[in-house]
């Protein structure tokens, strides 16, 4: 394994990156599909979910996960810092059960696999639009209100280094509208296994740790917005710098 997370491997990532793109397009295909007879999203969030799981077995990564006893049983919100288009597997390969992620429109508007997010019932956001962002934050309560869990990368972008960018509010907005838990989720070896910018899968030791949720404000009830970002964000933080150190 190299010093940056990225594992050495003999060769092949050219061969690799085009089996995970026919993986890619094949699922993307499959779950579109998958949605027409009942018009719903199950069975289309079911490819995806194997989608996942086959992309980290082709692309090669060692997953290490922990913490999945912090995961609430109900509906949550799980904020997870963001490195790479390679984040949206590796939650789904390693988180249990229905999530759901909130991404900006230009993700659904990628070729076929865009449509697939949507089929399996992923929600898009325009967020230079308010009305967008008020559907958006409605729909996602909706689905909390059900038991789902709905994932959502506070900095807003990848980041190239690792460095944690700002958190915007957004995430917390919707929780603290929901009165559901805040799970704060850290992520690390996106940037390794298919860096911004990049085309070319590597094998990757990847790893999700899944953070004890957000406290409950002193009155009991949920936090202010600003005040579970700023914990959100802090969490995250140091179980980064565990990794650095």
């Amino acid at each position: 394994m190299s010093e940056n997370g990225r594992i050495d491997p003999p060769g092949g990532d050219g061969l690799r990156s085009l089996a995970v793109l026919l993986l890619t397009i094949g699922c993307s295909m499959a779950a579109v599909v998958a949605g027409w007879p009942t018009r719903g999203e199950r069975w289309s969030a079911a490819v995806m979910r194997w989608w996942g799981r086959a992309f980290a077995r082709i692309a090669g990564w060692r997953i290490f996960v922990s913490g999945l006893e912090n995961l609430p049983p109900g509906g949550a919100v799980l904020v997870a810092n963001h490195q790479s288009h390679a984040d949206i597997p590796l939650i789904l390969a390693a988180v249990p059960g229905e999530v759901r992620f909130v991404a900006k429109k230009e993700l659904g508007r990628v070729f076929l696999f865009g449509r697939a997010m949507i089929a399996a019932g992923n929600l898009m956001v325009d967020r230079a639009d308010r009305r967008d962002a008020v559907r958006m934050f409605r729909e996602a309560e909706s689905r909390l209100s059900r038991g789902e869990r709905v994932v959502l990368f506070p900095e807003g972008t990848r980041s190239a280094t690792g460095a944690l960018g700002e958190f915007k509010s957004g995430a917390f907005r919707i929780a603290a509208g929901s009165g559901v838990p805040v799970v704060p989720v850290f992520l690390d070896g996106g940037r390794f296994t298919l860096p911004k910018g990049g085309s070319r899968v590597h094998p990757a030791r990847m790893t999700v740790r899944v953070l004890p949720p957000l406290p409950p404000g002193p009155d009991g009830g949920p936090l202010q917005p600003h005040e579970m970002t700023r914990l959100a964000r802090e969490a995250i933080a140091a179980a980064q710098a565990v990794v650095i150190t």
